[in-house]
């Protein structure tokens, strides 16, 4: 593995940053092959909403030093399918949680292997119902921000057949897996969980709501009995894209047709809009 901090090959971080004390900060997972990152601007563009609404906004020069030493200096180092980490912290300084006026950000770029999901993405996976509840905070909904406790707890759960697990809110309501968001087709309409109060805002999920033509979405507060009512199940993420879902809880669904479709038009996507 590869890392810059602050634009400089490095590997270390100050112990008083409040990305580390706090996790005041944000990131991002980026797919990058040679020559060319995958939807680079739809993660540039979250991680700068998600900055802007902790109160720390990249200038416009910042947001133009990054895209290009993303383009100068880590893709010229890409030599295989890989995976791009980007992580911005406030910096040091403040008191406690008061924090500085004047925010010096922490830049940190990793350049990290590729995990391969191919083969879940032809033959499907099993998820289970995470005992690890999602909080609630309309505030921070949608956002990757640095505080994923939840979701590293959550995954001390999964059994050994589990790729996955569903995650709910205090109210039992639906809102994301562990690592991606979740999906289902019900008599052709697409439905996937409103992400209002909860949840991470992924970019592969927007992308599939963008561009669905053919089908009708419903996004929506949801119990599990309609996930489990579904007539096809997948769950997607900007690293895996879309994987089909076979198995909830030991609950059979197949791999229907309204997935397959949507894998090879989302597939054709990335192929015309990688950059």
């Amino acid at each position: 593995m590869t890392w810059f901090v602050n634009y400089r090959l490095d590997n270390s971080l100050s112990v008083a940053d409040r990305g580390l004390a706090y996790g005041d900060g944000v990131f991002e997972t980026i797919r990058v092959f040679p020559q060319y990152f995958y939807h680079i601007s739809d993660h540039l563009s979250r991680l700068c909403r998600g900055l802007a609404k902790l109160g720390m906004p990249l200038t416009l020069s910042q947001k133009h030093y990054l895209y290009d030493f993303l383009h100068s200096n880590v893709l010229p180092l890409i030599l295989e399918e890989s995976v791009v980490k980007i992580i911005v912290t406030r910096g040091e300084g403040g008191r406690g949680y008061l924090a500085p006026k004047n925010c010096i950000h922490s830049i940190i770029i990793g350049i990290l292997p590729a995990p391969h999901y191919q083969y879940q993405r032809d033959k499907g996976i099993s998820l289970s119902i995470s005992p690890v509840p999602v909080s609630t905070n309309r505030f921070l909904a949608g956002m990757k921000h640095l505080n994923r406790l939840e979701n590293v707890i959550a995954k001390q759960f999964l059994g050994p057949d589990d790729f996955e697990a569903i995650m709910l809110n205090d109210k039992q309501e639906l809102v994301e897996c562990i690592q991606s968001n979740l999906f289902w087709y019900k008599n052709g309409i697409l439905y996937t969980p409103s992400l209002a109060f909860s949840g991470v805002q992924g970019t592969y999920r927007s992308a599939i709501v963008q561009n669905q033509n053919n089908y009708m979405v419903q996004i929506g507060h949801f119990l599990l009995d309609d996930l489990m009512a579904a007539d096809e199940v997948f769950i997607s993420n900007s690293l895996m894209g879309i994987v089909p879902v076979i198995r909830v809880s030991g609950e059979s669904f197949p791999i229907g047709i309204h997935t397959r479709k949507l894998q090879i038009l989302m597939q054709a996507k990335d192929m015309h809009g990688v950059h």
